[in-house]
């Protein structure tokens, strides 16, 4: 025996619920509940989308557009440990 899925429900004054029929109607939906279901699942998805970019700031995007185009810096400590390793690699 499966296991029923988990439910959702909400009360609505009637208004609303002729809000939400006409819209499922006009969208070629089949219910108000998967009118509401589809347009709960898009904006889920849209506010984790946002939520999950980066976001900067004119400038910001800039310092690391410039930042990412220049040539790296090896670090003073860096440089000397590679010198050390090619000495010690090179017989």
């Amino acid at each position: 025996m499966s296991t029923p899925s988990p439910r959702i429900t909400a009360r609505v004054d009637a208004e609303t619920q002729s809000l939400l029929s006409q819209a499922a109607v006009l969208s070629g939906m089949s219910s108000i509940n998967s009118f509401v279901l589809s347009a709960a699942i898009e904006k889920a998805k849209d506010i984790i989308e946002r939520e999950q970019s980066l976001k900067l700031s004119q400038r910001d995007a800039t310092l690391l557009a410039n930042t990412l185009d220049a040539p790296a810096q090896a670090h003073n400590r860096l440089q000397r440990a590679a010198e050390r390793y090619a000495n010690k690699t090179q017989v």
